[in-house]
């Protein structure tokens, strides 16, 4: 699935990650974040999971410094969940990501906002998995394989 993977305004996401090069690592790039705050519909194509439907509930802390990610996924009959952790660890000095689901737990490194893109590393397989944000409705969690060969793109909308 997706990684399942909060409403700030986008202007400030825009402006604050610079559609330019600049790489955020630190607190700031979860707050950068805040625009994805509440629920999305969300449609997942390519793979085997093309055509399925998620719904991602995103939530923060008071300081903005960890976001909950909350999936819904029905197929088949049945629904996957997952919750997912994103922040900032000041012990560490570094972003991370947990998720939970039904299967266990995993997690990601996180590389923070590249080139208007929030991006993550899955430790388990190495996929790049990176959320782009659209416009102040829309914004796609891309997830591609640690060879290149597939990409799955899951696309969200208010």
């Amino acid at each position: 699935m997706a990684v399942r993977m909060l409403i700030g305004t986008m202007v400030a996401l825009l402006v604050g990650c610079g559609i330019a090069s600049a790489q955020d690592q630190g607190p700031q790039a979860m707050k950068k974040l805040t625009f994805l705050a509440g629920s999305w519909n969300c449609v997942i194509r390519g793979g085997p999971s093309n055509g399925v439907r998620d719904h991602l509930v995103y939530e923060f802390s008071p300081d903005y410094l960890w976001m909950i990610e909350r999936s819904n996924v029905t197929e088949g009959g049945q629904t996957n969940w997952s919750a997912q952790i994103w922040g900032y660890d000041a012990a560490r000095s570094s972003l991370v990501a947990y998720q939970f689901s039904s299967g266990g737990v995993s997690s990601k490194t996180v590389e923070g906002w590249i080139d208007g893109r929030f991006v993550s590393k899955r430790d388990d397989n190495g996929s790049t998995v990176s959320a782009k944000p659209i416009d102040a409705h829309t914004f796609d969690w891309v997830i591609e394989s640690a060879d290149g060969s597939h990409v799955v793109t899951e696309h969200c909308s208010r």
